[in-house]
């Protein structure tokens, strides 16, 4: 666990494209503490182990797929597809999870039922966010507004090519990556975006922002008191400057707390 200061910053922007991401609005914050890695699949495995856990994806017996190859924004219903094999059972063999693999075709719901099992929860979107920038301000990447770090290396797993027919994999993968293959930020936190979507506590709303934005500050933002999907963050490998651009530190994904994907996975926090 990172211990995360008091402190506040300045989430949103002035414009966009993407209306729900405006206004720029301030944020103060209590002091927190957040996981500096994404849950593994070898952490979820024990969890499993025991306590008998059975996920949304096992209970429906299937789960959302997307391979290399698939068009641009294409997903298939995989049957057998869960948290085990994330890519369905005919694929296990050649694309195995790894133990340092983040766990995904997790629920919110699953994601919810693990942080509560180690006395923690899932971060507020605003927690979330102030972590992953570890102090920096207006920026795409925790390190700059370009993919590549200052040492000319790509610094998070994303997807490389012109459609998802192929992946170039100049970053190194073609679907996951280890939780510690990149670099940290600042503050010690492995994947801040990149590699999968990470869910959040957050109820999504489109204009929550222009909602909450006060001249003084908002203090704790928990997010809407209702809605129909969660707030995801960070992009993840299938996200690509073509398609889905959603890698980076402003945009707000958004999925059905039920929904189960193979490139969703999450990380947990807890009150100091």
């Amino acid at each position: 666990m990172i211990a995360i200061p008091e402190g506040q910053f300045f989430m949103g922007r002035n414009s966009s494209k993407r209306m729900d991401e405006v206004p720029r609005h301030l944020i103060k914050l209590s002091p927190y503490c957040i996981e500096s890695a994404l849950v593994t699949f070898r952490q979820f495995s024990e969890f499993v182990h025991k306590t008998n856990y059975v996920t949304s994806a096992e209970k429906k017996g299937w789960g959302m797929v997307s391979t290399e190859g698939m068009e641009d924004w294409n997903w298939k219903s995989v049957k057998g597809a869960n948290w085990r094999t994330p890519f369905g059972k005919a694929l296990a063999v050649k694309i195995p999870m790894q133990d340092d693999f983040p766990v995904v075709s997790v629920s919110w719901d699953d994601a919810s039922v693990y942080c509560k099992s180690k006395g923690r929860r899932l971060p507020t979107e605003a927690e979330w966010e102030y972590a992953a920038r570890a102090g920096k301000g207006d920026i795409r990447f925790p390190w700059g507004n370009d993919p590549k770090r200052s040492d000319g290396k790509i610094g998070l797993n994303y997807w490389q090519g012109h459609s998802h027919h192929q992946d170039m994999k100049n970053d190194g993968y073609l679907y996951l990556s280890p939780v510690k293959a990149f670099p940290p930020n600042e503050w010690g936190m492995y994947d801040p975006v990149g590699n999968v979507w990470q869910w959040t506590a957050d109820w999504y709303s489109s204009d929550y922002y222009k909602k909450t934005t006060q001249p003084g500050g908002i203090k704790n933002p928990r997010g809407p008191d209702t809605g129909s999907k969660k707030v995801t963050r960070g992009g993840s490998w299938w996200c690509s400057d073509k398609t889905c651009s959603g890698f980076g530190l402003f945009f707000r994904g958004k999925t059905s707390p039920n929904a189960v994907f193979n490139n969703k996975g999450f990380r947990c926090v807890s009150d100091l």
